[in-house]
C-alpha cells in the first residue's frame, strides 16, 4: 500500500498507525457489506466482561457471530415487533400525561428531553425484555432511575478503552486476570447496572423454568421468553447458556434504549428550533387521525411522509452512532470502492457516519435541518435523483449482517411515540433556552446553534433541549 490521500474523490484519513477511514457511500458498502472480507476490529474484544462470553455486538469471529445473530433475529422477529406495539402505546400515552403535569391548560414546566426520553425508552425496553415496567419515567423515589445514566457511564468507559492507544495491552492482559480486577474496581454506578441485568435475567429464567415444570404458558411472551427458549434455526441447538443470555440481554437494553432515546431527544430539539417544521408535522398527524387511539402503525401512519422525513433528517443530523465502527481487514485484503488500492490484512478500516451524513455533495446545506430533502417531487427528475442519492447514503442502523437487528422496533418506537405526542399535545422550546444548541463560546465545531450538540461514546452523549407541553386545544 503506497499511501493514503484523496484517491478518486474518496476522502481518506489515517486516524492511527493501523486505522484508516473512508467517507463515501461506496466505501461504506465495501466495508460493512455482509460479504466484505473483514471482521470486527480486535479492540471490540475489550467489551465483554468475560472474555469467553461476548454478545452479538462484541463477538469478533464471523462464524460465532453468525450463530448468535441467527438466534437473536429469531427472537426479535417482525411478528415480535408487532406484538410489542400496544405496550409502546401505553408508555407513550402515560409519558404525555407526565410531560404536561398538573398544568392542564397552561404550558408545563420545562422538561429536559434527553432525560425524559431516556426514562421513557428505558421503561419500554425493560417492559419488552422482562415483561414488566420499572416506571422510571414517573416522578418520585425510584432506585432504578439512575440506570440510564449508569449505562452511559459504562459506554463512556468502554469507548475510551477501545479507542485508546493501549487497547492491545488491555487485550493482552484481559485473560490474565484483568477482567476480575476491573470487576472489583468498577464504579458503583456501573456495578449497579450490571447487578440489575443479572438479577432481572435470573428472575425471568426462574419464571420460565416454573412454567416448563408445571406445563403452563406465560400470560405474556416478552423478549426474554423467546431468548430463553431460542434455538439455532439452522442446527436446532440451544441458543444460549445463562452467561450468554445475560450478555445478550445487556446488549438489548443498551442498544434498544440509548439509540432510540438519543434520536427522540434530537428530534424534539429540531422541532422546537424549526417552528415551521413542527407546525407541518402536527398538521399532517392531526389530519390523518380523528382520535389518539387511532394513531398506530398502518397505512395512515405510513402516509405521514413529512413526519417520517423529519425522523430520517434527525438521524442524518445526529446518527445513533457517529464513530467509525472499525473493521479489521482479513487475509486476502479488501478493495475499497472508489480507490485503486487493496487494503492489506491487519489494517482497521471504517466510515464515520457523522462525516458521511454531512457531506455537502450528497446533502446540500448539510447543517440545515430540512426534512424536504427526503421527499421527491415526482414531476422533477432532479428532485428524484437528489432523494435517491440521499437515501443511498443514509446508514443510521449500519447494514449487512452487523447491522442493527432491532431497527424495525426502533423505527416503530420513534414513529409511534412522536406521532401520538404530536397528535395530543402542543409543544414549544422554553423561551430563551439554548441547552443542546451550539454556541459562540464553545470550541470550534460546536458553534452552530442549529445543530444538536452530542459527544460520541459509541452512542451520543447529550443534554437538552428544554421543552414545554400543553394539551392541544
Amino acid at each position: 500500500m503506497s499511501g493514503f490521500g484523496n484517491v478518486m474523490n474518496c476522502p481518506i484519513v489515517r486516524t492511527s498507525h493501523d486505522s484508516v477511514t473512508f467517507c463515501t457511500p461506496e466505501a461504506f458498502r465495501s466495508i460493512y457489506d455482509t460479504k466484505a472480507n473483514v471482521q470486527k476490529a480486535r479492540q471490540y474484544g475489550i467489551w465483554p466482561k468475560e472474555l469467553a462470553s461476548p454478545n452479538t455486538f462484541s463477538v469478533i469471529d464471523k462464524e460465532k457471530h453468525a450463530r448468535k445473530r441467527r438466534v437473536m433475529t429469531a427472537a426479535i422477529s417482525e411478528s415480535a415487533v408487532r406484538t410489542s406495539e400496544p405496550f409502546v402505546f401505553q408508555h407513550a400515552d402515560r409519558w404525555g400525561e407526565l410531560l404536561v403535569g398538573d398544568r392542564k391548560n397552561e404550558w408545563s414546566e420545562p422538561r429536559n428531553m434527553s432525560e425524559w426520553s431516556d426514562s421513557l425508552v428505558f421503561d419500554i425496553i425493560c417492559d419488552l425484555c422482562f415483561g414488566r415496567s420499572f416506571d422510571t419515567k414517573t416522578p418520585g423515589p425510584n432506585k432504578l432511575r439512575s440506570i440510564p445514566h449508569d449505562i452511559l457511564q459504562f459506554l463512556i468507559f468502554a469507548y475510551n478503552v477501545i479507542y485508546s492507544p493501549f487497547a492491545d495491552i488491555w487485550l493482552w492482559m484481559k485473560p490474565k486476570g484483568l477482567d476480575k480486577l476491573m470487576l472489583s474496581q468498577m464504579p458503583s454506578s456501573i456495578k449497579q447496572y450490571l447487578e440489575f441485568v443479572d438479577a432481572s435475567v435470573r428472575q425471568r429464567v426462574e419464571e420460565e423454568n416454573a412454567h416448563d415444570e408445571n406445563g403452563t404458558e406465560p400470560t405474556r411472551k416478552d423478549m426474554l421468553h423467546y431468548l430463553i427458549h431460542a434455538r439455532d434455526p439452522e442446527t436446532g441447538a440451544s441458543g444460549y447458556d445463562f452467561v450468554e443470555l445475560r450478555e445478550e440481554t445487556d446488549l438489548l437494553i443498551v442498544a434498544g434504549f440509548d439509540t432510540t432515546a438519543a434520536v427522540l431527544a434530537a428530534l424534539f430539539f429540531y422541532l422546537v428550533q424549526n417552528p415551521h417544521v413542527l407546525e407541518k408535522v402536527q398538521h399532517e398527524v392531526r389530519s390523518a387521525f380523528k382520535h389518539s387511539e387511532e394513531v398506530r402503525s398502518g397505512a395512515q401512519l405510513a402516509a405521514c411522509t413529512y413526519l417520517r422525513a423529519a425522523i430520517d433528517e434527525t438521524m442524518r443530523m445526529n446518527p445513533p452512532s457517529a464513530s467509525d465502527m472499525l473493521r479489521e481487514v482479513l487475509p486476502g485484503g479488501l478493495r475499497i470502492a472508489g480507490t485503486n488500492e487493496i487494503i492489506p490484512p491487519g489494517i482497521n478500516v471504517g466510515t464515520p457516519l457523522y462525516a458521511l451524513h454531512h457531506d455537502a455533495e450528497i446533502f446540500p446545506e448539510p447543517f440545515r435541518f430540512r426534512p424536504e430533502r427526503w421527499i421527491a417531487d415526482k414531476n422533477n427528475v432532479e428532485s428524484i435523483e437528489s432523494v435517491q442519492r440521499a437515501e443511498a447514503a443514509l446508514f443510521p442502523f449500519l447494514m449487512g449482517i452487523r447491522g442493527c437487528p432491532g431497527k424495525s422496533l426502533a423505527k416503530m418506537e420513534m414513529l409511534v411515540i412522536s406521532s401520538r405526542l404530536l397528535f395530543s399535545y402542543d409543544l414549544r422550546g422554553e423561551p430563551g433556552d439554548v441547552m443542546g444548541a451550539g454556541r459562540r463560546n464553545l470550541i470550534w465545531g460546536r458553534r452552530n446553534k442549529s445543530q444538536f450538540q452530542t459527544k460520541d461514546a459509541m452512542v451520543p452523549l447529550r443534554d437538552g433541549p428544554m421543552v414545554q407541553f400543553r394539551p392541544r386545544a
